[in-house]
């Protein structure tokens, strides 16, 4: 059985959809039509693993932009609240979401940074696409922080990672490698950072993990199962981009290797690798 949107958009909607993404030019992997097929993951990955139907969902769309995956999402039922920091495209999407009845999906201009659970509650399922490789450490730490807070049960991340370790960002007595990307010049003003749809809203450089320090980032501020999509496919996905799904639960203890239950990942990884302790 295919589960689609309840009700087709209208064609100024297709037309401001067709276009997301073409601010960046030619260069830009599945921009335009071509992120469709982003889309068709993102909801594929929503109605298989939020464990209730969509209708029965309250979301959070972090970075929202034109505010695509909000729809999609508000056409299948769920409450939605989208954000963003800039205005530009909000608005696009609100408008259309208007002309939709969709009323259960909310736009509010914001800082992701500055979002708390006390304030906004807590959301069945996040997303944070697109967003997350355009801070700055710390805020970037910070960012996963919120967002686990405001996760009640699943996170789905897309963004950009570092195929090598060039830089080293230290949070919590660990650290995470990655590479820093230059998003603005450092005296361009807040007016013309602001202008740039496509990049951070005000920080000069963006850290971006390893796929490997992205994983441990996760873990460490709580989710407990953390999921690589590879289907639904995306052809034209960039090399160095990732979709994740990370569920948060609660540490399994185990009884047929009772020696696991209770450490680390540091601590089990240098147990396995010194072979003591296994038998306990």
């Amino acid at each position: 059985m295919t589960v689609g949107p309840t009700q087709p958009l209208d064609a100024e909607a297709l037309e401001v959809f067709a276009r997301k993404g073409q601010e960046g030019g030619p260069a830009v992997p599945q921009a335009g039509p071509a992120n469709g097929v982003k889309v068709r993951r993102v909801m594929q990955i929503t109605g298989d693993l939020a464990r209730r139907p969509f209708g029965q969902l309250r979301i959070l769309d972090l970075g929202c932009g034109e505010g695509v995956y909000a729809i999609e999402a508000g056409l299948r039922g769920a409450e939605v609240v989208a954000v963003d920091a800039r205005s530009q495209r909000m608005e696009l999407g609100a408008a259309c979401a208007r002309r939709h009845g969709l009323d259960k999906v909310r736009f509010v201009q914001d800082d992701v940074r500055r979002l708390t659970r006390r304030e906004w509650g807590d959301f069945d399922v996040v997303y944070l696409l697109g967003l997350l490789y355009h801070f700055d450490t710390p805020d970037v730490f910070g960012v996963l922080d919120n967002v686990v807070e405001l996760c009640a049960n699943l996170l789905v991340v897309d963004t950009l990672i570092s195929p090598t370790a060039q830089s080293q960002a230290t949070w919590r007595g660990q650290s995470f490698g990655g590479q820093r990307v230059r998003e603005h010049e450092d005296a361009d003003s807040e007016e013309v950072r602001r202008a740039r749809v496509l990049r951070s809203i005000d920080n000069a450089f963006s850290f971006r993990f390893t796929r490997e320090s992205l994983l441990r980032a996760l873990r460490a501020v709580g989710f407990t199962s953390i999921l690589e999509c590879a289907v639904p496919f995306e052809p034209g996905k960039a090399e160095d981009r990732i979709t994740l799904a990370a569920v948060k639960g609660e540490p399994v203890q185990v009884s047929s290797y009772p020696w696991v239950n209770g450490k680390s990942e540091e601590e089990i990884a240098a147990m396995l690798r010194d072979g003591g302790g296994t038998k306990t």
